[in-house]
């Protein structure tokens, strides 16, 4: 695959479609990879430049080391430094898991820059109108991020992290929604010290547990923040997803100001690209 040279470090990435068509920038959430966007990419119409990145850390993504860092800041900073080196702009952003949360902090800082959003299974903002049934619900659906800030759930996963990736495939959506092929495939992209280092610090900053790195810090403190997203957004969330709620997707409403629509679809789990890939092409193909 092809890839990038950044300030950061290295971003590899898919491109498919017309090199002058609208950008459509469809980024992967966690543990997955480029090729959950396959079967949208096949429906997606003709005339658009689709580019497909890896998060750092997975496949050939990778920052120095002293750039190391799980946080969105981070994350989101590598999604702009691609925009640049691909001369991207007026683009539609697309993400699911952690894709959601990094093109959400995007649309939050650099709004210019984007057209629409579609976001998945992940929502964006503080969680604060949930009610106190809700919250636990949340937290009950999300031990793993709890997990992943004590000293042994850290070990555990150092230790052997297919364990909860594999796991996580078998408990957020339907049995076989990643066909065996695929899974020894995406496993051998997760080979990596920094793909775990940054799983662990992802989770661990989001829960406040751990300091992020200064270079981010500015940006950091701004998504911090929760700033309202202004660009026209969609959001789709499953009501069988096995680590994200419902309710956490109705509570995100507030912390856009304008065009926003949810998306609710019955039977479907965490990996909506995979399992209803026909509602995200159609949520494209809208805000396009």
């Amino acid at each position: 695959m092809p890839q990038v040279t950044t300030p950061r470090g290295v971003i590899e990435y898919r491109e498919d479609g017309d090199p002058n068509g609208v950008p459509v920038v469809l980024v992967h959430g966690f543990p997955d990879g480029p090729s959950t966007w396959d079967a949208v990419v096949a429906a997606l119409p003709a005339g658009l430049r689709i580019v497909r990145p890896s998060l750092r850390g997975v496949g050939g993504s990778s920052v120095r080391p002293e750039e190391r860092s799980g946080q969105v800041a981070a994350l989101a900073t590598d999604l702009l430094d691609l925009f640049d080196a691909l001369d991207l702009h007026d683009a539609l952003l697309v993400g699911h898991d952690w894709g959601s949360r990094t093109a959400h902090a995007v649309a939050a800082v650099a709004p210019e820059r984007l057209r629409g959003l579609v976001t998945i299974a992940t929502a964006y903002g503080p969680r604060t109108g949930l009610t106190v049934q809700e919250s636990l619900d949340d937290a009950a659906v999300a031990w793993y991020r709890w997990w992943l800030c004590t000293d042994v759930g850290e070990t555990a996963f150092r230790r052997s992290p297919d364990e909860l990736l594999v796991w996580s495939w078998d408990h957020w959506s339907p049995p076989n929604t990643i066909p065996a092929e695929e899974r020894a495939t995406l496993l051998a992209s997760f080979t990596s010290d920094e793909f775990v280092d940054t799983v662990v610090h992802y989770y661990r900053h989001g829960a406040g547990e751990a300091p992020g790195n200064p270079r981010y810090a500015d940006l950091q403190t701004t998504l911090d923040a929760w700033p309202a997203i202004r660009v026209p957004t969609t959001f789709i969330v499953g009501d069988a997803d096995g680590c994200e709620t419902v309710a956490a997707a109705r509570d995100a409403r507030s912390s856009f100001d304008g065009d926003f629509r949810l998306v609710e679809l019955a039977g479907v789990g965490h990996f909506v690209q995979r399992e209803a890939s026909a509602e995200v092409v159609a949520a494209i193909t809208e805000r396009l």
